[in-house]
């Protein structure tokens, strides 16, 4: 049966496609009679059929091999450049950290630096305004010095040495107030490098916080979400050299601002150290001229006083001889009233009586002794009365001098001295220091 139908079938693959084809066959009209293939050409349709089948069953299961070794070999890659990526996150965390606290640890030193020259700026200013009162003494010490009257009113060592106070004054107050705008400079440079340090640290701190983010996402993270290629990529990012270069530059730029803010600070106090021992050596200069001062005036006002007492005296006894002239030059009235009356009478006498005797003689010479006398006395009241016009006129202009004395006494003593000894020049020297 098989042979009488081997004509008209058609080869097929398996025995069910060999039965449907046998059904439709004897289902078809006797007109339509197909033709028929040979036994061997079913037999060769089958055995290619089967070869092909084999080849395309051996071809899938190498393809499903290698899909399945690419699919592990894909898969370890991945896990291996999921895991590399972890540990350059983890590098990049501890690095980034690293920076982060070394920025950190500068930013409280800078802060602190901040601090110390604000307070070395506050004492600077401290000690410009303790020139203040001293600069009010000297110039109120001058003032009241040129009070002082006559003679007295000389240009002596005690005004040469205020006047040095005053000019050394003036200049360390343009001193001290440069060191405070220099201070002024340094608190800006410390504060902008303050800034720049924060601003790095904010954008230290937001990259830790992505960054460790993404360390710890994995495969079954909620939220997870592809991104395009395109944003993946940014024109503006820089290069881990420029990024630590960056930090670098911070951390050298603050570190060189709180040297240098250090040494503002140590000029600040060698300048106003140097500038109170000045003066303080000048004031205790102006107190010594002072004292001389006061010493010589003192002395000159007691000498002074001692010729005062001398002329007194000897104004006295000047008094009492021309007392003693004015009574000597009365008492020759007498004699002289006598001599004369004798000599008036005895000029009476008649005729040749009128002669000259010894007695005439004697009156004669005694009339002109006593004339003699009065007019030495005279001369002796008049020279002594010039002696105790001068001796008056000398009282007077000693008294004035010792007035004078007394009151540069008062001036230098009662008000110049009275009033430095407000000064406190510790003072100057601000609290700390």
């Amino acid at each position: 049966m098989t042979s009488s139908y081997s004509n008209i079938l058609p080869s097929y693959g398996s025995k069910r496609d060999v039965g449907k084809a046998l059904l439709q066959t004897l289902g078809a009209p006797s007109n339509q009679i197909r033709d028929r293939k040979a036994p061997e050409h079913w037999n060769a349709a089958l055995n290619m059929h089967v070869r092909l089948s084999d080849k395309d069953k051996n071809k899938a299961e190498t393809q499903r091999e290698a899909s399945n070794r690419l699919i592990k070999e894909l898969d370890q890659k991945t896990k291996s450049k999921q895991a590399e990526i972890n540990r350059r996150l983890q590098d990049r965390i501890t690095t980034v950290a690293y920076w982060k606290q070394r920025l950190t640890t500068e930013h409280a030193s800078i802060c602190q630096e901040i601090t110390n020259l604000t307070m070395s700026k506050q004492k600077t200013q401290q000690a410009l305004a303790s020139t203040e009162l001293p600069t009010e003494v000297s110039t109120n010490c001058l003032k009241n010095r040129e009070n002082r009257e006559a003679i007295d009113l000389v240009q002596d060592l005690v005004d040469d040495e205020l006047i040095n106070e005053l000019n050394m004054l003036s200049e360390v107050q343009k001193l001290l107030a440069t060191r405070i705008n220099d201070t002024d400079a340094r608190l800006r440079a410390l504060n902008d490098c303050k800034a720049n340090l924060e601003y790095d640290i904010r954008d230290k701190e937001e990259c830790l916080r992505l960054d460790e983010h993404c360390y710890k996402l994995n495969n079954g993270s909620a939220g997870l979400q592809q991104v395009s290629q395109p944003t993946l990529y940014d024109g503006h990012t820089s290069t881990v050299d420029k990024h630590e270069s960056y930090s670098q530059d911070n951390l050298e730029k603050s570190e060189i601002a709180r040297v240098m803010s250090c040494l503002q600070r140590e000029l600040n106090d060698f300048s106003i150290n140097k500038s109170n021992d000045e003066l303080q050596k000048q004031s205790e200069l102006v107190g010594s001229m002072f004292r001389l001062r006061l010493k010589e005036l003192t002395e000159a006002k007691t000498g002074l006083e001692g010729q005062l007492e001398k002329t007194n005296q000897e104004i006295s006894s000047v008094e009492d001889s021309l007392h003693q002239l004015r009574e000597a030059l009365r008492s020759k009235d007498g004699p002289m009233k006598v001599a004369t009356t004798r000599f008036a009478v005895r000029s009476k006498r008649p005729n040749v009586e009128q002669t000259r005797d010894y007695v005439h003689g004697g009156l004669l010479s005694e009339i002109n002794d006593i004339t003699g006398s009065q007019e030495a006395l005279k001369q002796q009241i008049a020279s002594a009365e010039e002696t105790l016009h001068r001796l008056l006129k000398n009282k007077e202009r000693l008294q004035q001098d010792i007035a004078i004395k007394k009151k540069s006494i008062q001036i230098d003593e009662q008000q110049c001295l009275r009033l430095r000894k407000t000064l406190s020049w510790r003072g100057f020297r601000p609290a700390g220091m």
